[in-house]
């Protein structure tokens, strides 16, 4: 949770929390949820030592 707090604060959605996510459109939804993919796999190829990330 607090990754995704992380992520929507940087995608200019400060107030995540408190948000009622059942009033927000997919668009947004589904860009935190996968930006935040997007994070746990760069972090995972470095912790494997490929250091390569995804564009």
């Amino acid at each position: 949770d607090q990754m995704k707090l992380e992520i929507a604060s940087e995608l200019g959605m400060s107030n995540y929390n408190t948000m009622d996510k059942g009033n927000l459109p997919s668009r947004q939804n589904g860009y935190v949820g996968g930006y935040m993919t997007k994070r746990l796999v760069e972090m995972a190829q470095r912790s494997m030592g490929g250091g390569t990330t995804i564009s």
